[in-house]
């Protein structure tokens, strides 16, 4: 698992999963690309495009894997909120399959 801090960034080639955490809470926002992600003690899975955010809680185990393109993820300290953040979409199985054609 990647300890992450603000200012640090991620540049995931398609496909590439990676398990990260932060000491102190961060937004993760994407810059280009799209990811899955999915967060210890959080009951939904997110679906995240270039310009989403999302807020990221200290110490929890965060899963994240881009799509079928090269996704970069920045990690801004949580002050440093974007404009736009992103809302948990219940994902069904027949969502899943779709989307994988994208």
């Amino acid at each position: 698992m990647k300890n992450i801090v603000a200012h640090d960034f991620l540049v995931l080639q398609p496909r590439q999963l990676i398990s990260v955490s932060a000491d102190v809470a961060l937004t993760m926002q994407i810059d280009n690309g799209c990811v899955w992600v999915t967060i210890e003690g959080d009951n939904e899975d997110y679906w995240l495009f270039g310009g989403d955010t999302l807020a990221l809680i200290a110490g929890r185990h965060v899963v994240i894997e881009a799509d079928k393109v090269f996704s970069r993820i920045d990690f801004l300290p949580s002050l440093q909120l974007a404009d736009r953040q992103c809302m948990p979409i219940p994902v069904a199985s027949s969502d899943v399959e779709a989307l994988a054609d994208y």
